[in-house]
């Protein structure tokens, strides 16, 4: 199932918003070789919230290093929800166990 993706990343001191969908892939079956997990990026804003995403029509290098940079946070963005909330489920559980 596809995720929306809306995090933020860093490429030689610029900083970037990125926009757009991740694939978590598929895995591979008797009928289907899967498929790796990726993302469709839609737009790459600068601070001033110009899209320069068609820039990356312009060279493959450029659109990998953003594709992987973009990847690694939306990743780091779900671990660390995944912290918060079991760090906010610990607290309530002390919480509930104080009364």
């Amino acid at each position: 199932m596809s995720q929306p993706i809306h995090t933020y990343i860093e490429l030689s001191g610029v900083k970037l918003e990125i926009i757009g969908t991740y694939y978590p892939g598929e895995d591979a079956s008797m009928d289907c070789p899967g498929e790796p997990e990726s993302i469709e990026i839609e737009s790459v804003l600068t601070e001033k919230g110009d899209d320069i995403g068609g820039l990356l029509g312009f060279s493959n290098e450029l659109a990998s290093t953003v594709e992987e940079a973009a990847m690694e946070a939306f990743k780091d963005g779900i671990i660390c929800a995944a912290q918060d909330a079991a760090d906010r489920n610990r607290e309530y559980l002390r919480e509930m166990g104080e009364q």
